[in-house]
């Protein structure tokens, strides 16, 4: 009799909670393999960026993922959560989410040929304390992209609740010319960092 292979998969050890909304977030996660519930924890991310923003960006985005992570965490003892934000740079001010095309298209014609920076933070949180907090950043150079271009793709791919104002898991990464990073990090899930404290601590286990 042959004997049954087993598959090969990641075993969630722990209860894990995403503190968080984020579609694409929660699908990264998903295809990993991982275990885990979202709770979306609604924290005023505009007063934040206000209140640090003399602060270095990596500070200013870990700051959002602890407080995501803490907010959750607090009330919902024995699980670890994970926090997550993204920010993204150009000139040295951050580009808040577009929230409309029209914003979305104003965004991108500035970002049209110049280079720009994902900086994705991320918070490990369990029974209201921080155990693990660390940033990953990625550098893209976009294409000189004429106007209409712009409005095709905007139009195409809706990236109004994007960072960036564009969907890289999507039609978005056509538009660059260059990269330095991981898509991970690119699409605010920085995954591999993660996986090396959870697999580290025991929390997953490959199968």
């Amino acid at each position: 009799m042959l004997e049954k292979k087993k598959k090969f998969s990641i075993k969630t050890k722990h209860p894990l909670i995403l503190a968080s909304s984020s579609i694409i977030r929660k699908s990264i996660l998903k295809n990993a393999g991982l275990d885990f519930k979202t709770i979306s924890s609604n924290i005023n991310e505009g007063y934040i960026k206000k209140k640090f923003k003399d602060k270095p960006y990596t500070f200013i985005s870990k700051k959002l993922s602890q407080t995501k992570a803490i907010t959750i965490s607090n009330k919902n003892y024995n699980c670890y959560v994970i926090g997550v934000d993204q920010i993204c740079v150009f000139r040295k001010k951050i580009l808040n989410k577009p929230l409309s095309k029209k914003n979305a298209i104003l965004q991108l014609s500035m970002l049209a040929g110049y280079e720009h920076e994902q900086i994705s933070g991320c918070s490990i949180c369990i029974n209201g304390k921080i155990i693990h907090s660390f940033c990953s950043r990625a550098k893209l150079t976009m294409r000189k992209i004429n106007k209409q271009q712009i409005i095709n793709y905007v139009d195409s791919d809706n990236p109004i609740h994007s960072c960036g104002s564009y969907k890289f898991e999507s039609k978005g990464y056509l538009l660059f010319s260059k990269v330095k990073g991981d898509q991970f990090t690119i699409q605010g899930m920085p995954l591999f960092d993660l996986f090396n404290f959870l697999i580290k601590k025991n929390i997953i286990k490959y199968e």
